[in-house]
């Protein structure tokens, strides 16, 4: 691969074709709250956002973040009033009665100060029009020019590979054992998988017809997966059920 980019979690490496230079962004966003002990393998070195209720673990793991965003409906008002009166944190309020959630706004943020790489924790878990909602809205931060590499915490990871891309994974936690591909947003075309359970070679994968799941990680195997276009998510979990 030329142009190699890097996405380092505590868990899994994953290199890829097209990657932009220094570390992406991180915003933690008000779903499951991921560990700490995750958190604080991650965050350091990371500019930090929250969207609402993500300040809560980002607080307990010891990391303030630079930008506060949301209506504050989730927060503790106390933690929310620290924060904002420590001068170290831009803090942006909006009402409860709005149109956008509160990562949507953290990714509008995002366009308007040029930031091109994103990862998203604090996004996994509860309910179900949550997580198809944030998942969408990186669809549609990458049309303002945010590209969000991942959805992450301890528990589950979701790469979006974009077509024309190539991508290897090096998968460390034993956490993660389960690897599937979803297509997001339309048809992806020419899908490529080896290093995995069961390989793929030029497959089309439509969203009514979702057969790649469900695949299994191989010991001391790299997956590597390449999509000729369309928009893959490359999902990692445990195999178990999520809380």
């Amino acid at each position: 691969m030329t142009d190699v980019g890097e996405i380092v979690l505590p868990g899994v490496r994953a290199s890829f074709s097209d990657g932009g230079p220094g570390e992406p962004l991180v915003i933690v966003a008000g779903g499951r709250e991921p560990s700490l002990p995750w958190l604080r393998d991650l965050l350091p070195g990371k500019e930090l956002w929250c969207a609402d209720s993500g300040l809560v673990p980002c607080m307990k793991a010891g990391f303030t973040p630079s930008r506060l965003l949301g209506d504050g409906d989730s927060t503790p008002p106390a933690l929310w009033e620290q924060v904002a009166s420590g001068g170290t944190t831009a803090v942006e309020s909006y009402p409860a009665d709005k149109d956008f959630t509160d990562l949507q706004l953290a990714f509008f943020r995002a366009a308007g100060e040029g930031r091109r790489e994103v990862v998203v924790s604090g996004c996994w878990g509860g309910r179900f029009d949550h997580l198809w909602s944030a998942v969408h809205s990186a669809l549609w931060a990458a049309e303002r020019g945010v590209r969000v590499l991942a959805f992450a915490d301890h528990l589950e990871v979701l790469f979006l590979v974009y077509g024309g891309e190539e991508w290897e994974l090096d998968v460390t936690a034993g956490s993660y054992s389960v690897l599937s591909l979803l297509p997001l947003g339309g048809e992806c075309g020419g899908v490529f998988l080896k290093g995995a359970k069961w390989e793929l070679k030029n497959a089309g994968l439509l969203p009514g017809r979702p057969f790649a799941v469900s695949n299994r990680l191989v010991d001391k195997e790299k997956p590597r997966i390449s999509v000729r276009e369309g928009i893959l998510g490359v999902y990692l979990g445990s195999g178990e059920k999520a809380g």
